[in-house]
């Protein structure tokens, strides 16, 4: 169950943070550096974003340092994520699903793709990276 819960706040924290930086980037970056550059300068916000809630989150609701707790935890963000995404895109930026599925074969769509399973890993490479740290175990 604490999976779950840390699943759903992590997803809801670099939801918060995405919602800033989306603005940001379709308003300043875009326009000043297109979009593939644009969309990197906010892929290396949010990926520090992912490492540091991930760590945050798994101390916080005291996950336990298993892979499959870890694996859940992504699991359950990116399955949050998805949706909110696709009623992002509809809704908000006006595209239809199938324009926002055509787009993952730009440079954009490919780096969005790789941060989407980043978002998802992210929790059981936060585990990973405290256990080379010497701080936990990784249990199997």
């Amino acid at each position: 169950m604490r999976s779950v819960k840390a699943g759903v706040i992590y997803f809801l924290l670099l939801f918060a943070v995405g919602w800033i930086l989306g603005p940001i980037r379709e308003l300043w970056a875009v326009p000043h550096f297109g979009p593939t550059v644009g969309l990197l300068f906010e892929a290396v916000i949010m990926l520090i974003a992912m490492i540091v809630a991930a760590r945050w989150v798994i101390r916080r609701f005291d996950v336990p340092r298993t892979l499959p707790a870890t694996i859940s935890m992504g699991l359950i963000a990116i399955g949050l994520l998805f949706p909110a995404e696709i009623a992002g895109v509809v809704w908000v930026r006006g595209l239809s699903l199938q324009e926002y599925v055509a787009s993952f074969v730009t440079a954009p769509g490919v780096i969005s793709l790789v941060m989407f399973l980043l978002f998802a890993a992210m929790p059981t490479l936060a585990l990973v990276t405290l256990s080379i740290r010497g701080r936990v175990g990784v249990i199997f």
